[in-house]
């Protein structure tokens, strides 16, 4: 599940301190306590009042509204960064915490809370990426976290330790769903046109001749830009009309450099 409802706060000896971590090799990497890079309390939630109601683990805050405003506020949240989920946990008056796996957050960046105060904002999606078709159907949370005394003498340095945490615990939970596919099938050898060393069997037959590029069994055209090779003899003889050079008048513009 991409959000999950907690009812006991974390504790300090389900995790492996980033000190230690840092410090020691592990004897297993299966099996391991998460590692806690980040830990602070005394923060408040800002976020739309009714889209709090549109997630069963978001209803179970106790919040407050937020002036006249709709936005409603979460206080009294410690927030726990860690390797495996992004833990937020209110300690009264009822304890209630909810966790949040890293791909579900689309985005986290700091910002100017109301133009003044130091903060976090983070884009959390309410439903599971898995289920949804399209982009537009992405219910998304826009969630601010403020440093604790946020209305009097904010103490923002929280925020940016928060930030670097989540960056960190973010980068060991890549989607799965990325475009890193694509661009390694958009730049397959030969895709491009351009020929080189390492793919040049996949254009020459037995003969030595040109021909479709072999990909997954089967032969392909060459991409824009694939030319034609001919034997440096032929070259230096600078035979007409191959490639252009020799009796087109190019031959200021083509010269062979090997």
């Amino acid at each position: 599940m991409a959000l999950r409802q907690l009812t006991s706060a974390p504790k300090v000896e389900d995790f492996t301190p980033l000190q230690e971590h840092q410090e020691q090799t592990p004897s297993t990497f299966f099996g391991a306590k998460p590692v806690l890079y980040a830990r602070h309390s005394g923060l408040t939630l800002s976020a739309s009042a009714s889209k709090l109601q549109e997630d069963p683990a978001f209803q179970q805050f106790n919040s407050i509204r937020d002036g006249d405003s709709e936005d409603a506020l979460i206080q009294d949240v410690e927030i726990w960064v860690n390797s495996e989920n992004l833990i937020l946990f209110q300690n009264a008056p009822t304890p209630m915490g909810i966790s949040i796996s890293y791909p579900s957050i689309a985005l986290h960046a700091t910002m100017k809370w109301k133009s003044q105060v130091e903060a976090l904002l983070m884009n959390i999606s309410l439903n599971d990426a898995e289920t949804v078709n399209a982009d537009e159907d992405i219910n998304i949370l826009e969630l601010i976290v403020l440093p604790p005394n946020y209305n009097t003498t904010p103490e923002t340095t929280c925020i940016k330790a928060i930030f670097s945490a989540m960056n960190t615990c973010a980068d060991l939970h890549p989607d799965p769903n990325g475009s890193d596919a694509g661009e390694e099938d958009e730049t397959a050898p030969g895709a491009t046109g351009w020929i080189t060393a390492e793919n040049m069997d996949q254009y020459l037959d037995e003969d030595g001749n040109f021909r479709g590029a072999v990909i997954g069994g089967e032969d392909e055209d060459l991409g824009p830009g694939a030319g034609s090779v001919r034997p440096r003899e032929e070259d230096d003889e600078k035979t007409n009309g191959v490639n252009g050079v020799g009796g087109d008048g190019h031959e200021e513009k083509y010269q062979r450099t090997g």
